[in-house]
């Protein structure tokens, strides 16, 4: 027999016993298990995570005051008007605007006012909010629109002397009274911060 011979025997022989590949094949199972599994103060921390936004969330829906209904009012005519775009007749020269404010109560110089902040006077007409008349202002910035409402200063309870922020779908809105004027902002963001800025200068 020759050496090539005897080599095939040999690998045919080893080849043909059954191998038993089941506890290297337990090892490694154990192994990526072991591995795998998540250490336990980590799952500790994504459940306290969880559990806050939970609480957060739910604190907002079951605690914040409802929105006021002149600012419910006011977001739904901003939808309407600004963001839908329906028809509707505008005022556009600031002088016209001035004259409709005066006549309606609200100091003109309020609305140059307005204008100094960095926001730009665009249009303005009346509306009706809850059987009220406001002065509906619409001031641009940065591709932004803000819908600011005024009358003389009204008999809501829910506003203040202090700016207050709320939300009424996706609009962010912000609203006080001043010794003159009753004020709602409207926008899809920075309500406040207009409102803040404005407040000043509606005193």
């Amino acid at each position: 027999m020759t050496d090539d011979e005897l080599d095939q025997r040999v690998r045919a022989s080893i080849l043909a016993e059954p191998v038993d590949t089941s506890r290297v094949e337990m090892a490694i199972r154990n192994q990526i298990r072991t591995n795998s599994r998540v250490p336990r103060w980590a799952l500790v921390a994504a459940a306290g995570i969880v559990l806050a936004i939970a609480s957060g969330v739910i604190y907002r829906a079951l605690f914040r005051p409802p929105p006021p209904p002149i600012c419910i009012a006011a977001a739904q005519d901003h939808r309407r008007e600004i963001v839908n775009g329906e028809p509707r007749r505008w005022l556009t020269d600031a002088s016209d605007i001035q004259a409709l404010a005066e006549k309606q109560g609200v100091p003109g110089s309020a609305i140059v006012a307005l204008g100094t902040t960095g926001y730009r006077l665009e249009r303005a007409r009346l509306c009706f909010l809850k059987k009220q008349i406001f002065l509906h202002l619409v001031y641009a910035r940065d591709s932004e629109e803000y819908s600011v409402y005024l009358r003389p200063r009204g008999s809501e309870t829910s506003f203040d002397d202090s700016v207050r922020e709320t939300f009424v779908g996706p609009e962010d809105l912000a609203y006080f009274q001043t010794d003159r004027v009753t004020a709602v902002f409207v926008a899809r963001h920075d309500a406040l911060r207009f409102a803040v800025k404005q407040r000043f200068v509606l005193q």
